[in-house]
């Protein structure tokens, strides 16, 4: 807000360069985009708490979300020369579950995991199917990254609200509950987001959870050659 308001009037002053005013319009919209993330996370919080939280399940392919969740993440990734590798082995395609509270959870441990990883580290994405039944599949989500890691001792305050590991070095951004929430909806989809990590060795975020097999909704394209000639058409 200090960003938005701070940098405003100055956007506003006449009689300035193109290039001065374009600068300050830049860290209104970044501002603007940051506190709507944290509105959105203060308001997902008081959901959970206040046990309105639903899960809203609905026919999805699990690789067109995992390459939406690629495209937000590759930029960030880039920008600091940071390798995203991605490991995903599935048996199905369709699946029958929550499609944006999986998105956010991944989006919030893939973007921990490139903040806090220095430049030309290395992130690794996994999506493991383990095995299931006619009905169901066991999913298995992890990331992993060389970041600075996380101290024993922190491993379980970084799930409480409003708090962050103290070997954080960048306390001052952030609310503290992204981390809070993605566990809050993992326990709200049957399990729990487990971490493996020691300070400077990087960290590991992992959980599994049971998804429902959805439908497939892809069809078959028609090899029939279809002639227009002789014909008017509009474009």
């Amino acid at each position: 807000m200090n960003g938005i308001i701070g940098m405003t009037p100055i956007a506003l002053q006449q009689n300035q360069s193109k290039e001065r005013a374009k600068k300050k319009k830049k860290k209104i919209q970044s501002s603007s985009e940051y506190l709507l993330g944290l509105i959105n996370d203060i308001l997902d919080m008081s959901k959970i708490e206040s046990g309105k939280m639903k899960l809203e399940p609905c026919n999805f392919n699990i690789y067109e979300m995992l390459d939406t969740i690629g495209e937000l993440i590759a930029p960030q990734a880039e920008a600091k020369r940071i390798d995203l590798v991605k490991d995903i082995r599935m048996d199905h395609k369709w699946f029958l579950a929550d499609r944006m509270r999986i998105s956010q959870v991944l989006i919030n441990l893939l973007g921990n995991a490139v903040k806090f990883t220095a430049a030309g580290g290395r992130v690794i994405f996994s999506v493991v199917e383990l095995g299931g039944d006619e009905e169901q599949a066991q999913v298995s989500f992890a990331v992993s990254d060389t970041g600075i890691g996380i101290a024993p001792e922190d491993q379980e305050r970084v799930f409480r609200s409003f708090e962050q590991a103290s070997s954080n070095p960048s306390k001052q951004q952030g609310t503290g509950l992204g981390l809070s929430i993605s566990s809050r909806l993992v326990q709200l989809m049957g399990s729990n987001i487990q971490i493996e990590s020691a300070p400077g060795e990087g960290s590991t975020f992992r959980f599994a959870i049971p998804i429902n097999l959805g439908e497939d909704m892809e069809t078959e394209v028609s090899k029939e050659e279809v002639s227009f000639e002789g014909r008017r058409v509009l474009v």
